[in-house]
């Protein structure tokens, strides 16, 4: 019996010694992980913009340089997780993974997933959060449906997301009478309002957000329901970058099942952004 004790006392050292050892290389790699944030000066935060002149609602910037916005939120609270500050870069969708992957920054932030040959070079997080490419035009318009727009005249900012996708959309394209390109999504608007274009292809979240701050003869607009594209957005790091990846998740899910994800969609009016199976824990762990 008491061999068979100290089989147990020996088993259970060994264990110990072990799970200390394993805590202790997870203590310096996270180390090392903000030891290289600060080298760099500080957390560098890639996002996706097709905006021209602004990232609202995903980046917003406030007179005191604080970041707010779905994104410019839960990124400052990830890097004060990690006592340093947050530096943002803003790409488009189409560079955003060629930066991630020279090392321009150390993460990419409500991005679309990526592509197929680039899954295993990288680790995501799910935010919980979808992004649509849809059609807009003003509340009193017949088009209710996407046949409706066949043969009218259809504007676009320049560079989005939704300029692409329409793009792939060859048969909607050509059936259109003209594209007007647009700068911003305020000249886009402008547009609509003004009847010079009868709809427009737009991402959502920013037209929305832009939508509901257009105060010009009092003009309102709609979305038409079934979308041009979606997707889903992530977090993203690179695969050898496993523990930066795992303190985003970690920190960003505690965010999110605290509701400050859903609060934030909902104070911006963005709820639609939520998948309706996540609206209560709007993310996942890291993939």
């Amino acid at each position: 019996m008491k061999y068979f004790d100290r089989r147990i006392l020996r088993s259970a050292a060994l264990t110990l010694a072990a799970a200390v050892f394993l805590l202790s290389c997870v203590s310096c790699t996270s180390d090392s992980v903000a030891s290289r944030i600060k080298e760099n000066g500080g957390l560098r935060v890639g996002y996706c913009s097709c905006s021209a002149d602004d990232d609202a609602p995903f980046v917003i910037k406030d007179s005191q340089n604080k970041f707010g916005g779905l994104t410019g939120e839960p990124a400052s609270k990830v890097a004060g997780s990690m006592a340093t500050e947050l530096l943002f870069s803003r790409f488009s969708s189409a560079d955003a993974y060629d930066k991630l992957m020279n090392g321009s920054v150390d993460c990419l932030w409500n991005c679309p997933p990526p592509a197929k040959e680039l899954v295993s070079s990288v680790r995501t997080i799910e935010t919980g959060l979808y992004y649509r490419q849809v059609i807009m035009t003003t509340a009193d318009s017949k088009i209710s449906r996407l046949a409706d727009i066949k043969g009218q005249k259809l504007a676009v900012v320049s560079g989005s997301d939704a300029q692409i996708e329409l793009h792939n959309a060859s048969v909607m394209e050509s059936s259109l009478k003209q594209i007007v390109v647009c700068s911003d999504m305020a000249q886009l608007l402008r547009e609509l309002a003004s009847g010079k274009v009868q709809c427009a292809a737009v991402d959502e979240p920013q037209a929305l957000y832009a939508a509901a701050n257009y105060k010009e003869n009092d003009v309102s607009f709609k979305c038409v329901e079934t979308p041009i594209a979606e997707c889903r957005l992530v977090i993203v790091t690179r695969a050898d970058d496993a523990d930066l990846c795992s303190i985003i998740a970690e920190t960003y899910v505690d965010l999110s099942r605290k509701g400050l994800i859903k609060e934030l969609c909902e104070g911006y009016n963005l709820d639609i952004l939520l998948r309706s199976y996540l609206k209560d824990n709007p993310a996942q762990e890291s993939a």
